[in-house]
């Protein structure tokens, strides 16, 4: 057992020595010298089991554990628990009712920082350190407004002290000296959330596993896995962990990426007064200034109650939802799909269900039924193991996808359906349950997007699922911050886990990061805050949703919403945080090279763009590199002429970011030298194809589909277009470049006496929105 032990630790201890530094938490993991504490019931009896657990299993009178330690390769490694009866109990035909697993390991959290995944998709979601807390929900407002029922809070203990953090389903442990990482995730979420806790204090982590309310027959066991890998890059650790979490899945389930969708949906402008009026007139302002838009989804107001789904609102829909989806698609061109909002497992206070089948409610243990949440003036949730509950449900996704002919449902509160422990399964367990019944009703006959739900429950099972709590048209809710919500409703909650769970996307699902505000009218946010959601909405979501009336739009408005079509496709390497809510984005996209900076900190912040890659440094010939950016800004700032600016990086002049602000910059790799078609600049561009002698002719084809509500331009370095190849003070017009077939004849040299920053001869060439 000791040999084992120490060829394991040698072997692990060489490989993750190569390249980036061993975390100590791998070791202790392997070496597995630890502390178990698991209590239960049987009848009436408590009883609890503490005991060192540095061997292969550990056991009282009626229990068993088990340990497996497996290699899978150099770096990646599983750990397995399991729990079973023991022969002496299964003479005695009683259940066992578990109530508390964990595993304590003493280990060094120096220089470490951990990923805290919050409870559910609306949770916030951030690496923190020793120097954070995370503290519960204030009493007070958890009594007053019931927001505690969208957590955790009520089941899980948040200590509250500095440095003692938690993360749910996954985390991983970062080395804040080289950004080596150790990324850990449960493989088992279908029987019960899984916590990963990090006391930094007493450097102590914990295995816990939620498995209130479970039982264990006489012949049954329980089993727990675990996924550990180790590596600097957060792509290539989810990749392996989705390689590992997939194939558990009952369907066996290889992730496909789903479709890029922009799109509109009428929450976040109409709310629940929404009408048929308010869709129809947002569909019309679509057609009129030509938007592209994918989809179309009618959000909650349409019913006449929640859980009555079938019973339309005839006052505010006279016509009916199929006439809604028939127009979506009639005025659209069947360009845009139709989509509709359901919260499956949420019954209002006062829908007729309530009133005609109190039986399909879910119950508490003292007989009355559960609250499930305070929206609506509050809601009860569905017994999803109720045979006529299945049976209504499977009326409701038949009538709505097949006769209404909604082909993409977003389906929200679904947490609502496992909140307490029943039947002998444990939350997790239920939850798990409530996304499959979800997938066996709907039959893979629309697109899903799943909202308020725990992240792990839904990977690799539907096609979007919400990565964020819901945006809002202002910044941040003071009160709720200051009493610890993790899922309140605000801009600044939903980007800081928008851009903390960006590997999941096209891993595990498509990230929905909820929806960005572009308009003026009815809304809080300054022209940095609607711009900064506008930017990491399209960089880091699959899914680009918003809520305007076009219509309404000014000028700028326009052009900057113009500019996000076609949806952009990024590939990301890799987040950087340059200091406290200051992230950098790292990023390719057509082939070429990326930067986002985004400031969500209240303070402006400096920084350096980078001078040279990773291979470049490893290069002793740099020397005569240039490393030049291009920058486009905020396309919402008023002003005759682009803001446009190229920057030399190796000059190392500090950068500075205004608070809420972000900035892109296109890394200049060619003799393309940027662009203002698109918010990322290039991405309008499909093909661009040099010929000719001197190599001064050009093809460019722009990408579609596409809007310009403005003239664009589109930057290259002068000398390649000269006469004769020559750099001079003239361009040589004819028959040079050529934009979708068309010849260009606007086309500027700007240099270093014109009034703008430029590091060498640059041609504009000016593409009107009349061409």
């Amino acid at each position: 057992m000791q040999l084992s032990i120490f060829v394991l630790l040698f072997f692990f201890s060489y490989h993750f020595n190569i390249g980036f530094t061993m975390i100590p938490l791998s070791n202790t993991l392997t070496k597995h010298d630890a502390f178990i504490e698991l209590r239960y019931t049987i009848g009436n009896k408590y009883y609890q089991l503490s005991a060192p657990f540095d061997s292969q299993s550990v056991t009282d009178s009626h229990l068993l554990i088990k340990r497996t330690f497996t290699s899978i390769s150099q770096d990646s490694f599983e750990i397995e628990y399991t729990i079973e009866p023991t022969n002496n109990h299964q003479e005695d035909s009683s259940l066992i009712k578990l109530h508390h697993f964990e595993v304590f390991f003493d280990t060094d959290f120096n220089n470490n920082t951990i990923m805290a995944e919050g409870f559910q998709c609306w949770s916030q979601t951030r690496e923190m350190d020793k120097t954070t807390t995370l503290p519960k929900i204030q009493s007070t407002v958890a009594w007053i407004t019931k927001f505690d029922l969208q957590g955790d809070y009520n089941f899980f203990k948040y200590s509250g002290k500095r440095g003692v953090i938690h993360s749910t389903g996954y985390t991983y442990i970062r080395n804040t000296q080289d950004d080596s990482i150790l990324f850990l995730g449960s493989l088992s979420e279908n029987n019960g959330y899984s916590y990963f806790k990090v006391d930094f204090n007493s450097h102590r982590f914990a295995i816990y596993k939620d498995i209130e309310g479970k039982t264990l027959p006489t012949n049954d066991k329980l089993t727990f896995t675990y996924f550990g890998t180790q590596h600097h890059d957060q792509s290539v650790l989810w990749q392996r962990y989705a390689n590992q979490y997939l194939p558990t899945l009952d369907n066996k389930i290889t992730m496909t990426k789903p479709p890029s969708i922009s799109g509109w949906t009428s929450w976040y402008n109409f709310y629940e007064a929404v009408t048929e009026k308010d869709v129809l007139d947002s569909i019309d302002g679509f057609v009129e200034y030509g938007y592209p838009v994918d989809l179309i989804q009618v959000d909650d107001g349409y019913e006449t109650a929640i859980g009555d789904w079938l019973d339309v609102d005839a006052v505010k829909f006279p016509n009916g939802m199929k006439f809604i989806a028939d127009e979506i698609k009639h005025r659209t061109d069947n360009k845009a799909i139709p989509g509709i909002w359901l919260a499956p497992f949420a019954v209002g206070l006062k829908s007729s269900i309530i009133k005609n089948h109190p039986d399909w409610l879910v119950y508490q243990s003292d007989g009355t039924p559960l609250l499930a949440g305070p929206n609506w003036g509050g809601f009860r949730a569905l017994d999803i193991y109720h045979p006529e509950v299945r049976d209504y449900l499977q009326r409701v996704f038949d009538t709505v996808i097949e006769d209404w002919g909604y082909k993409f449902l977003k389906l929200d509160f679904i947490f609502a359906a496992a909140m307490v422990p029943r039947q002998g399964k444990s939350r997790g367990e239920i939850m798990w349950d409530a996304v499959t019944l979800i997938t066996e009703l709907t039959k893979k006959r629309a697109l899903l997007l799943g909202s308020g739900l725990s992240l792990p429950s839904v990977w690799g099972r539907m096609d979007y699922n919400r990565v964020s709590s819901d945006a809002s048209p202002w910044w941040d809710h003071s009160l709720l911050r200051i009493a610890n919500v993790r899922e309140r409703v605000a801009t600044y909650n939903a980007l800081v886990s928008t851009l903390n769970r960006w590997p999941m996307n096209n891993v595990m699902f498509g990230n929905d990061p909820d929806v960005y505000f572009i308009r003026s009218n009815n809304n809080k946010l300054t022209t940095d805050e609607r711009y900064t959601l506008v930017m990491i909405n399209n960089l880091l979501g699959q899914m680009a949703l918003m809520s305007d009336n076009v219509a309404r739009y000014t000028k700028e408005e326009h052009d900057l919403y113009s500019k996000t079509f076609p949806k952009v496709v990024v590939k990301m390497d890799h987040m950087d945080r340059l200091g406290a809510d200051v992230y950098r984005l790292h990023y390719t996209c057509n082939g070429r090279s990326y930067i986002t900076v985004t400031n969500i900190s209240p303070l402006p912040y400096r920084f350096l763009l980078p001078t040279l890659t990773t291979s470049q440094r490893s290069s002793s010939n740099n020397d005569n590199i240039d490393v030049i950016y291009f920058e486009y800004k905020n396309a919402l700032l008023k002003g005759d002429k682009p803001s446009v600016q190229w920057i030399d990086a190796k000059l190392e002049i500090p950068l500075i970011i205004r608070s809420h602000e972000t900035r892109t910059f296109m890394k200049v790799e060619d003799d393309f030298v940027g662009s203002t078609g698109h918010i990322i600049p290039g991405w309008e561009m499909e093909s661009y194809i040099r010929q000719g002698v001197h190599q001064d002719l050009a093809h460019i084809k722009l990408r579609k589909p596409r809007i310009q509500h403005s003239d664009i331009y589109l930057y290259f370095k002068a000398s390649g277009y000269m006469a004769n190849g020559k750099q001079g003070d003239n361009v040589e017009m004819d028959s040079k470049i050529f934009i979708d077939d068309r010849k260009v004849n606007t086309i500027q040299l700007l240099t270093k006496n014109d009034d703008i920053s430029i590091p060498f001869p640059i041609l504009q060439v000016t593409y009107s929105k009349h061409s």
